[in-house]
């Protein structure tokens, strides 16, 4: 037996007698907003680490004040890592509140102030219906990085950008091209989009709800390239390739 493969059996046992996946490890943050993030996490077991134990890594890790998306959860199995968006716990209640006495308005119609919690709530929109949602006063990363400093937890190093050459995790997004199609953060929710425009910070999507601008790290991957610029580029090549070999047939082979 190996080394690899004798390791793998102690994670196992240990990981049976601890209840948790003691392989599972966090590897990587990219910042979306205050609120969310995606997240790399790396595991070195055979064995893919299911949607139950995610979460139940969430809920370890950060004593459920983190809470992920699993429907956003991605395997890349030759590297070993998931990446899945989490968002900090999102605190609803009734807008109905409002016209409670220990609610004052900030900003009417918008932000609430109640009094004997001190918290700050928001008008939002979930569903259809108006809520209000606490307003989170930490950042995400910052509790990620607090957690890191405060636990002896074991850390992978692998990274989004580590791993943007060799795989699809990252390794389009900084060429995002109009009528690209997308994953993408729209109002809490990860939704398939076409790319409308492209701005330095800003893109406009379209999608089945609707059209809107969103800031260019709520795109978490693109699925499609522009069809008509992925045929313009392959033309590109083939018209290449037909002048520097003299042969359009074999060009077109090559491409």
């Amino acid at each position: 037996m190996n080394q690899n493969r004798a390791f793998a059996k102690l994670e196992q046992k240990l990981s049976s007698s601890v209840g948790h996946r003691v392989d599972l490890q966090f590897a990587d943050a990219r910042r979306i907003n205050a609120s969310t993030a995606h997240f790399m996490l790396a595991y070195t077991d055979t064995k893919i680490p299911s949607s139950d134990e995610i979460a139940d890594f969430f809920v370890r890790k950060y004593n459920a004040k983190i809470t992920p998306f699993l429907s956003t959860a991605r395997v890349y199995k030759t590297q070993k890592v998931i990446t899945v968006v989490a968002q900090i716990l999102s605190i609803t209640r009734d807008i109905e509140d409002t016209n409670k006495s220990f609610m004052k308005p900030v900003i009417e119609g918008a932000v609430y102030l109640d009094v004997p919690l001190q918290e700050t709530w928001e008008v939002a929109e979930r569903a259809g219906t108006k809520v209000l949602v606490r307003k989170v006063k930490d950042d995400i990363i910052a509790l990620v990085n607090a957690r890191k400093k405060t636990m002896m937890d074991s850390y992978s190093t692998k990274t989004f950008a580590s791993l943007a050459v060799g795989d699809n995790v990252t390794r389009y997004l900084a060429i995002l091209d109009k009528g690209d199609y997308v994953r993408v953060l729209v109002d809490e929710k990860v939704i398939q989009a076409e790319v409308v425009s492209v701005k330095d910070d800003q893109v406009k999507v379209k999608y089945k709800g609707g059209m809107t601008s969103v800031p260019r790290q709520n795109v978490l991957e693109i699925v499609g390239k522009n069809p008509a610029l992925v045929e313009k580029q392959e033309q590109d090549m083939v018209d290449y390739f037909a002048k520097a070999y003299g042969d359009e047939d074999y060009a077109e082979d090559m491409v």
